[in-house]
């Protein structure tokens, strides 16, 4: 197995694009506020470089949507013994996929 490692700006690009697959779906649970704090922190992460002090601002307000007031973790959690694929796993895989990065990511 070969691991590959990604540079903060992959990464960061990465954890962009994942954050626009997951906007969507939290507007169908009615997460305006999330919403609003992941798009903030979107735009910070688009227009800074990885590592400065803007985009590290970006990545806090990321965790904090996930660990915090908005709790988006507990989108996190996959249902145990489902076999379809429904959209809370799309959203389970989705906000799964924007905190780990966002924490890889964190200082």
């Amino acid at each position: 197995m070969t691991i590959i490692k990604r540079d903060r700006k992959n990464s960061s690009a990465d954890l962009v694009v994942a954050i626009e697959k997951l906007i969507p779906l939290l507007r169908d649970q009615r997460e305006d506020e999330a919403i609003e704090d992941l798009e903030k922190a979107r735009a910070l992460l688009t227009k800074n470089t990885p590592g400065s002090e803007n985009h590290q601002q970006a990545i806090s307000i990321i965790v904090d949507a996930f660990e915090g007031d908005h709790e988006l973790s507990a989108y996190t959690h996959q249902r145990a013994g489902s076999t379809d694929w429904t959209e809370f796993e799309e959203l389970s895989l989705a906000s799964s996929r924007v905190i780990s990065l966002a924490r890889r990511m964190r200082g």
